[in-house]
């Protein structure tokens, strides 16, 4: 008898448990707008917004809430552009090509870790081939509207994407 109980109370506190859990796989779903990237120099700096060709990015990212997702982000009034050949490939100069290559995208597949907070995007097509088959792991955070994602690196310069939720139910 004395074992029976002890089978029930440990079956009710793992269910107890489980019914509590939170994952924070379903606050990803949905589609969000890039708002800034910060760079980080060193360990002690604070972050700022980067000034390279990243600066002022523009783009959106895309959770569809069943583990597929898509990025694409590109620079600032990257849609404004003039081509100087007519568009089609065999007329681009150097300069069209120059931008279009700061165009990044990529889709595939995600998985949420809670404990570790981090999200890996599991990469099955981007604009750079070498991005096939590989896994983007983000550090996130979610603050508010708006989720911040940090490419998990060894080394500085460190990089983080602040993204701002977009309200689709209109």
């Amino acid at each position: 008898m004395k074992q029976l109980n002890i089978i029930i109370i440990l079956t009710l506190v793992l269910s107890c448990n489980r019914e509590h859990k939170t994952s924070d796989f379903d606050k990803f779903t949905g589609r969000w707008s890039l708002s800034i990237v910060e760079l980080q120099s060193d360990s002690i700096s604070e972050w700022k917004p980067r000034q390279d060709h990243y600066k002022n990015r523009q783009g959106f990212i895309i959770y569809d809430g069943k583990g597929g997702m898509g990025v694409h982000h590109v620079t600032e009034k990257y849609e404004t552009y003039k081509f100087e050949g007519n568009g089609r490939i065999d007329s681009m100069t150097t300069k069209d090509l120059r931008h279009l290559a700061d165009n990044f995208v990529y889709f595939g597949k995600y998985r949420v870790n809670d404990s570790l907070k981090i999200i890996e995007h599991h990469i099955e097509s981007a604009n750079f081939q070498d991005m096939w088959g590989t896994i983007a792991k983000r550090k996130y955070l979610f603050s508010g509207d708006t989720l911040i994602l940090n490419p998990i690196r060894n080394r500085y310069p460190m990089t983080r994407l602040k993204w701002v939720k977009l309200n689709d139910k209109e």
